[in-house]
């Protein structure tokens, strides 16, 4: 099984993706984590979001794990169809992050037609889980687990270990 993770916008969470896999870590799992061209010297706001989409051409991904921009960046590959994982994990999804772009995330979701497994703190500032809810309500493959939080750093990799390895 092929696990790939799709982190925030921070190169900080190249290193939170890491040992959330240490978390997951098993016999019949290969793993692995992107790393974006932006962490290279030109910061955040030399992001080239097309670019990280089409960086995902070819991969073969089973289970695609993402956190924040990941998610953006995740979801408008599968609906350009640059991959098509089997599952999808989300993580601390960017409801505004979503609107800022025009960016249509039930479109997204209603497209995939895979088991999504949505991770929200309950009131992340990017997007509370009641946000979420409201934005896909009504998708059958979609789940929404709210945990606690509000500051849209996901530190408890357990806990979201626990959740992950539900759906695997």
């Amino acid at each position: 099984m092929n696990i790939f993770v799709l982190p925030g916008i921070n190169q900080k969470t190249e290193k939170w993706a890491a040992n959330l896999l240490k978390e997951l870590e098993g016999p019949d799992r290969t793993m692995a984590v992107q790393h974006y061209a932006h962490w290279d010297g030109g910061g955040d706001q030399c992001l080239d979001f097309n670019g990280e989409v089409e960086n995902l051409r070819g991969r073969d991904i089973d289970i695609l794990i993402a956190k924040s921009l990941g998610v953006m960046i995740g979801l408008v590959a599968c609906g350009k169809g640059v991959i098509a994982p089997k599952k999808m994990i989300l993580i601390g999804t960017p409801v505004s992050g979503f609107r800022e772009k025009d960016i249509d995330l039930r479109r997204l979701v209603a497209g995939l037609g895979i088991p999504l497994l949505f991770i929200q703190q309950a009131h992340d500032i990017v997007g509370s889980c009641a946000s979420l809810r409201q934005e896909i309500s009504g998708m059958k493959a979609a789940e929404i687990v709210e945990i606690p939080g509000d500051n849209h750093q996901y530190k408890d990799l357990k806990l979201l270990a626990r959740h992950i390895k539900k759906l695997l």
